[in-house]
């Protein structure tokens, strides 16, 4: 019987398109090729959702690689949020299960300071009975650290438990764990596979 269910955000419940933010800004493909590469594609990316740079420290070294695309970089970093807009389609499966019952919780890789100007930003992230961001543990999915600190920390049963990911490594680990992975294509192919369990 299912209690649980776990929400990634990003992709899930905010879009992030970085090549689509970089094409609104104006920049040549061949430019937001690079940008592209030298920022999200980043090792500082991954430590900013691990939470072990800032993000003033992170675009000075994107800044020192490439120096020729400074004010491209620095441009991106300021307006990268920008791009984190609610998908409805999920906003809104997430406010039925939580009227239906269900408890809500949230495991997501995310930067400090983007995470907080979300969580205050929009309110559906302040639903639910807990959550683990990678900031805050210094993990990042598809680590199982970051899995089982999220099951220890509310005592969870996996097998209770609905985990939602656009990332199929990020969904095979939560199986690996034992609880029911659902690889999040879009909001209508979510509904339908939620079906199946609630």
């Amino acid at each position: 019987m299912i209690k649980n269910v776990v929400f990634d955000i990003g992709n899930v419940l905010l879009t992030f398109n970085p090549r689509k933010h970089l094409e609104n800004l104006g920049f040549p493909e061949e430019l937001r090729e690079r940008i592209y590469a030298e920022i999200f594609e980043s090792d500082e990316w991954i430590q900013l959702d691990k939470g072990v740079i800032t993000e003033k420290k992170a675009t000075e070294n994107f800044c020192k690689r490439a120096e020729d695309i400074s004010k491209e970089l620095k441009l991106t970093m300021k307006t990268w949020k920008d791009m984190l807009k609610p998908i409805e389609g999920t906003v809104s499966i997430l406010r039925d299960l939580e009227h239906k019952g269900y408890k809500i919780f949230f495991l997501s890789n995310f930067h400090r300071d983007a995470y907080e100007k979300m969580y205050l930003k929009y309110d559906f992230l302040r639903i639910g009975q807990g959550k683990v961001i990678s900031y805050e543990i210094n993990e990042v999915k598809p680590d199982e650290k970051i899995y089982k600190k999220l099951l220890k920390t509310y005592r969870l049963n996996p097998e209770e438990t609905i985990f939602i990911d656009d990332s199929l490594a990020n969904v095979e680990t939560a199986e690996k764990l034992g609880m029911i992975g659902i690889w999040f294509l879009d909001s209508d192919g979510l509904e339908m596979s939620l079906e199946e369990y609630i």
